[in-house]
C-alpha cells in the first residue's frame, strides 16, 4: 500500500487534517492530492506520541513505494567485509575526532547491511547506469521497503554508522565478490542521490570518498538536510507551508523507552569525556550541549567541512518554501565557490590546508511553493518536473568519462536556459516555477551567503 494514495484515506482524516485543509492550500499551485497529502502529515501528530522504536515501525509500514509492474526488485545482504573495509576507511579519516565520537559505531549490532536491487533488464550490464539512493527520515526511521539501503538508524547508531554503511555499499558496487551476480561497476556510471537526511548523507558519503583517494561517482543528487540551522529553518511564514518541525522539543521530548533511555545516557557519557578532554577540534559550544538538536550527530558536518571542492558534478534541488532552503543554497554556493564562501571564524578547520579548492560544479535548483522532499509526491506535476530534471542530470553525467572537465553548458539544456542566468565555470542557481520556466534566484534567496551562525542551533524557549 502506498502512503501517498491519499485519496483513498479520505473517510479517516482526522479533524486536525480537515482543519488544515478546509482553510484552503497555503500555494494557488498546489493541487488537491498534494494539499491533501500535506495536511495529513502536519495534521497527523501520532508520532510525536509514539517511542522511537514504535516510530520506526510504524513508519516503516506506511511510508511504503511500490515498484511499477516493469521494475524487477531484489533483495541483496551486502558481506561484513564492505564493512569493515568502509570502517578502515573512516577511522583513519576521523582520527582527529576520536575525542567527540561515540565508538559504538564500529561494532554493528544488527543483521547486517542489505537493501534491495531495482532494476529493468534481467541483470546488471557494463553499460546500466546505476543509482545507489540514500533515503531521509532524520537518520531516524526508513528502511529498504521504502528505497534501497539499510543504512543503521539513529539514536541506537550514533554518527559515523550510517556514514560508514552508505561507504560500504559504494564499495561493494564498485568491487563486488564473485559471488555478487554482476561485475565491478565503473564508479563513472554511479550516481549518488538521496533527500532529506539522504541528502546529509550523500554529502558526507562524497567527501570521505574524496578524502580516501577513492574513486568518485559520476554525479550527485542531493535533496539536501544539513544543519538546520539558518534562517529559513525558523521562518514563521515557512512553517506554515512547510511540515518539517521547527520546534527543538520534536527532539527532546521523546516518550522514554530502551533506545531513547541508552541514547541519553551515551549522549551525557560523550559530553562529559569532551569536557574532560577539552579537544580543540570542537568549534562551538552549541555542538556538544545535551539534549542535542538531532539524534544522530552533534549540529556540524558536512556544512563545515574544510572544503567542499574536487567533487563530481552535484544537481541540489530544495522548495523554495522548504525549511532547508537556505541550507542548500548556502552548501551548493560553498561547493562551487570553496575560495569565497569559508568557514566561520569559530571552526577549527583551515581552509588554506585543504588540498581540495577545486570549485565542484553545482547546478542549484530552488522550485517556487514547495515544501519539504516534494519529489517524493510523484502524483503531482511538481514532483514530476523535478525527477525529469534529476533523469537527464543523470544522462549528461554519466555520458562522459571526464567529469573533471565537463563544462556547465554540457550538464544543462542550453535551450531551456533564458539569457538572464548567468552561467559561471562551475555554477548556475535557478528558480524554477510551478510550470516549469527558469529565472533568477530571488534577492532574498541569496541573504543566507552571509549568514555567520552555521550550525548553531537558537536555544529553545522554555
Amino acid at each position: 500500500m502506498s502512503f501517498f494514495s491519499l485519496l483513498e484515506y479520505i473517510p479517516s482524516i482526522s479533524s486536525i487534517v480537515l482543519k488544515h485543509y478546509t482553510k484552503g492550500p497555503p500555494k494557488k499551485s498546489w493541487d488537491l492530492k498534494l494539499h491533501l497529502a500535506i495536511a495529513m502529515i502536519k495534521g497527523d501528530n501520532r508520532m510525536s506520541k509514539l517511542s522511537i522504536e514504535q516510530t520506526q515501525k510504524e513508519f516503516e509500514k506506511y511510508f511504503m513505494f511500490k515498484a511499477p509492474p516493469h521494475i524487477t526488485i531484489k533483495e541483496v545482504i551486502l558481506d561484513e567485509e564492505y564493512r569493515q573495509k568502509s570502517k578502515a576507511h573512516l577511522e583513519k579519516i576521523l582520527k582527529p575526532y576520536d575525542d567527540v565520537l561515540d565508538e559504538n559505531w564500529k561494532d554493528p549490532n544488527d543483521k547486517g547491511l542489505h537493501g534491495e536491487w531495482q532494476y529493468i533488464n534481467e541483470q546488471i550490464s557494463e553499460t546500466d547506469n546505476v543509482i545507489l539512493y540514500l533515503h531521509g527520515g532524520g537518520f531516524c526511521v526508513g528502511s529498504p521497503k521504502s528505497v534501497a539501503l539499510n543504512y543503521r538508524l539513529s539514536p541506537q547508531n550514533q554518527f559515523p554508522a550510517a556514514l560508514c554503511d552508505s561507504i560500504a555499499a559504494y564499495l561493494y558496487l564498485t568491487n563486488p565478490g564473485p559471488n555478487a551476480g554482476f561485475e565491478p561497476i565503473n564508479p563513472k556510471r554511479i550516481i549518488l542521490a538521496g533527500e532529506s537526511a539522504g541528502g546529509n548523507l550523500v554529502f558526507s558519503t562524497l567527501l570521505v570518498l574524496r578524502d580516501a583517494g577513492l574513486p568518485l561517482p559520476a554525479g550527485a543528487i542531493v535533496m539536501a538536510d544539513l544543519t538546520q540551522s539558518l534562517p529559513s529553518k525558523w521562518n514563521s511564514e515557512i512553517d506554515k507551508i512547510d511540515f518539517v518541525p521547527s520546534a527543538l522539543s520534536y527532539f527532546t521530548n521523546v516518550p522514554s523507552s530502551p533506545a531513547m533511555d541508552e541514547y541519553h545516557a551515551n549522549a551525557k557519557a560523550l559530553a562529559d569525556k569532551i569536557a574532560l578532554k577539552n579537544p580543540t577540534i570542537v568549534s562551538h559550544p552549541s555542538f556538544t550541549e545535551v539534549p542535542r538538536f538531532n539524534f544522530y550527530c552533534a549540529n556540524e558536518a558536512p556544512m563545515l567541512a574544510e572544503s567542499l571542492g574536487n567533487l563530481p558534478p552535484i544537481l541540489c534541488q530544495v522548495g523554495g518554501d522548504e525549511k532547508i532552503r537556505d541550507d542548500a543554497i548556502l552548501i551548493s554556493h560553498k561547493a562551487a565557490s570553496p575560495h569565497k564562501y569559508q568557514l566561520p571564524s569559530y571552526a577549527t578547520k583551515n581552509f588554506e590546508k585543504s588540498p581540495f579548492k577545486k570549485p565542484t560544479k553545482v547546478i542549484l535548483e530552488v522550485y517556487d511553493d514547495m515544501p519539504h522532499i516534494w519529489q517524493t509526491f510523484t502524483f503531482s506535476k511538481h514532483s514530476q518536473l523535478a525527477l525529469g530534471r534529476c533523469r537527464d542530470f543523470i544522462k549528461r553525467v554519466t555520458s562522459t568519462e571526464d567529469n573533471d572537465n565537463i563544462s556547465m553548458i554540457d550538464l544543462i539544456k542550453e535551450e531551456e536556459v533564458p539569457p538572464s542566468i548567468s552561467i559561471s565555470p562551475s555554477f548556475i542557481a535557478m528558480r524554477v516555477g510551478t510550470d516549469g520556466t527558469i529565472r533568477e534566484l530571488n534577492e532574498t534567496d541569496r541573504d543566507c551567503l552571509k549568514w555567520d551562525k552555521i550550525g548553531v542551533v537558537p536555544k529553545p524557549k522554555l
